[in-house]
């Protein structure tokens, strides 16, 4: 089995299959781990002997089933799992059957290697995003209270926002706020804030309104000096809101220079 199966490339897979075992009328629930042109590997529960002639059918998108007839050669004992694993040769294939088989395997190795090439690809893109998106939504450390309504609930929690960017804000808070909660937040950016970080410098700064945006909590709490530290990410944000965030954030910025 070992020399016939070192011929084949050996595809990796995880597919239910259903055994057929010689001598036995009830078929055996398994799964199909590794395939080759020589072989497969299968994992099942029952326990079977050695080169006892079995077979099971290959389901292949658009065409039907290929039967495949093999013997068990090598069982493989996991009592962590209570697992057998067996090494099953396709001793008896035809031509044309082990051509047929060939030819979905090479047609799984490169449907894998593009699926994996789109995963690499879509990673690419998520980082790109989450590099735009971390550029667009640049933090700034701020000292501002906070009121937070529970939605549904009657429930007001004061906390202190320590800093604040164009799709969230961090907060310090007495009280964890659950990730499933909708909390609606009322606070008022600082003018003063922003002068004094200009120092001597000169600017005519509109004062900004009381801001009222819905939020979530993220996965992710700190603690510092006895109090939570949480990231909230904005939901639905009115534009308005969003508009004056991004103008205090803009003007903030302009100061630190």
């Amino acid at each position: 089995m070992a020399s016939n199966r070192r011929l084949f490339y050996r595809h990796p897979m995880k597919l239910p299959i259903t055994l057929r075992v010689s001598g036995m009328r009830a078929p055996v629930p398994a799964t199909l781990v590794d395939l080759s042109g020589g072989g497969g590997m299968v994992l099942a529960r029952s326990m079977l002997k050695n080169d006892i002639p079995v077979e099971f059918d290959l389901p292949r998108h658009g065409r039907p089933h290929l039967r495949l007839p093999g013997k068990i050669r090598k069982v493989t004992y996991a009592p962590g799992v209570r697992t057998f694993k067996y090494a099953v040769e396709f001793d008896t294939l035809d031509d044309d059957t082990r051509e047929s088989l060939l030819r979905f395997i090479s047609e799984e190795q490169r449907r894998t290697i593009s699926v994996s090439r789109l995963g690499f690809e879509a990673a690419n893109l998520r980082t790109a995003a989450r590099g735009q998106e971390q550029r667009a939504h640049r933090r700034i450390e701020i000292d501002v209270p906070v009121r937070i309504w529970i939605v549904d609930s009657p429930t007001i929690l004061e906390a202190t926002a320590i800093d604040l960017s164009t799709g969230g804000m961090r907060i310090m808070i007495d009280q964890v706020l659950r990730q499933e909660w909708v909390v609606t937040l009322r606070f008022t950016l600082p003018v003063d804030m922003l002068l004094r970080r200009r120092s001597a410098k000169t600017e005519t700064i509109e004062p900004f309104p009381e801001i009222k945006v819905s939020a979530r909590a993220l996965p992710g709490i700190k603690q510092w000096r006895g109090k939570y530290v949480q990231t909230l990410t904005w939901t639905n944000p009115d534009p308005l809101m969003t508009h004056e965030i991004s103008r205090f954030v803009q003007a903030a910025h302009r100061a630190a220079r």
